[in-house]
């Protein structure tokens, strides 16, 4: 019977150390995971940080485009009413004299 009772309490001193091992590895487990957890976390706010500039350099970029082909659109229209109004300008200009003169 004492056999049997030194037997249980090394199976029963196993069975701690097992639930003792078994704690500790958890708990490592746990802090190691917290740390990826951490460290994935840092990468996706780099990330995040890097698509934004990216992203703001890209619209940037776009709107100095679209607005260099607006300003070339503006330009030719510019130059194109100052030439119809130097035309106009040239006609009224032999109309007065026309009619200054009586040229009529």
């Amino acid at each position: 019977m004492e056999k049997v009772w030194e037997e249980l309490k090394k199976i029963e001193a196993q069975a701690e150390q097992i639930r003792s091992e078994a704690q500790k590895n958890a708990k490592d487990i746990t802090i190691l995971s917290q740390k990826e957890a951490e460290k994935l976390l840092s990468n996706s706010k780099n990330y995040a940080q890097q698509e934004a500039r990216e992203l703001y350099a890209s619209t940037v970029e776009e709107a100095n485009r679209s607005r260099d082909q607006q300003l070339k659109a503006n330009q030719q229209t510019t130059e194109a009413l100052a030439k119809q109004a130097q035309q106009r300008m040239d006609k009224a200009s032999s109309t007065i004299v026309a009619d200054v003169l009586g040229e009529t």
